[in-house]
């Protein structure tokens, strides 16, 4: 036992000393670092949102299942992180003087191997060894992205991609795992985080799950086929809205009902946008619009173009 012990010990130590940190910032050159620190952005939550809203956008019909599929397990991910490091409160390495946040595990690191290795399985763009490896590629560089600029120990990367992975290998599974059981799941575990005492994004994830549970719920069985300006146009007009929820936000904290209420308007109006948005197809402003993108149609897979 006291081996045992001990070799955990040594295994701590080797995966959370800073001095690999620094190591590594030494041995690199500054134009390197740099790269890093924007490689890093592509595991931002903010950044993932962003890629996976498009993706269920302006992906084929046939296909927005799966595309809902990708937003419920970073949603997931989300949750359990957020879990982890209000759990944990495992401080960052003192390189990252006045980043904010808990450290163990990297959000980073597990938010791009969810969402990056979700993507990879469910899309049909290329071959499955191609989108392995570039999703390989990408996780790897964000979660080294993260150990370079000194915000994170090689420790917490390493679990958040381990985790990030596992939890995508357990919902896809099976062939054709439900959307709405993913987000229900994700919102179950946010509010478990938050019984345990984690404060950290808690209340946005379980807004953020209760929003597109029920949003999903409701379009999941109603076909869409938006233009592509019909949803330009809707996301103009919902983004002020969307601001607006944020400085409330900042000018009222500690109001979690707000926040809960809030975020899941903001993920249940993502959800439901092609639905939406199609109603606005004949719409003139989007009609003339349409006919001035480079792009005749919406559809990002290459299975099916639309005639629009």
């Amino acid at each position: 036992m006291l081996t045992l012990l001990m070799g955990w010990t040594a295994l701590d130590d080797a995966l959370f000393d800073e001095s690999t940190n620094q190591g590594l910032r030494e041995a690199l050159p500054d134009v390197a670092i740099a790269a890093f620190e924007l490689l890093t952005h592509l595991g931002d939550g903010a950044a993932l949102i962003v890629f996976a809203t498009l993706l269920y956008w302006f992906g084929t019909e046939s296909r927005r299942r799966k595309r809902a599929l990708v937003i419920a397990i970073g949603l997931g991910a989300l949750a359990i992180s957020a879990g982890m490091k209000g759990i944990f409160l495992r401080p960052r390495p003192e390189l990252a003087d006045g980043y904010g946040g808990y450290s163990f595990p990297s959000a980073h690191a597990m938010g791009a191997a969810a969402f990056y290795g979700a993507l990879a399985v469910v899309s049909n763009i290329g071959t499955r060894v191609q989108r392995y490896v570039v999703a390989g590629v990408v996780i790897f560089l964000v979660a080294l992205s993260r150990v370079v600029i000194g915000v994170h120990f090689v420790g917490d990367v390493l679990a958040g991609v381990v985790i990030g992975l596992a939890f995508v290998a357990l919902i896809l599974r099976t062939d054709d795992p439900e959307p709405g059981s993913v987000f229900a799941l994700s919102g179950v575990l946010a509010f478990g985080a938050y019984l345990l005492g984690s404060r950290e994004f808690t209340t946005l994830t379980i807004g953020a799950a209760l929003g597109a549970t029920g949003s999903w719920m409701y379009v999941r069985n109603q076909p869409a086929d938006p233009r592509g300006a019909a949803l330009l146009v809707l996301a103009a007009i919902c983004l002020p809205v969307l601001i607006a929820l944020r400085f409330v936000f900042g000018a009222v904290p500690g109001h979690w009902v707000l926040e809960i209420v809030g975020y899941a308007a903001a993920t249940g109006a993502i959800i439901a946008a092609p639905l939406v948005a199609e109603r606005l197809n004949d719409w003139p402003p989007v009609v003339w619009l349409q006919r001035r993108l480079p792009f005749s149609g919406r559809v990002l897979d290459p299975d099916q173009v639309t005639s629009r």
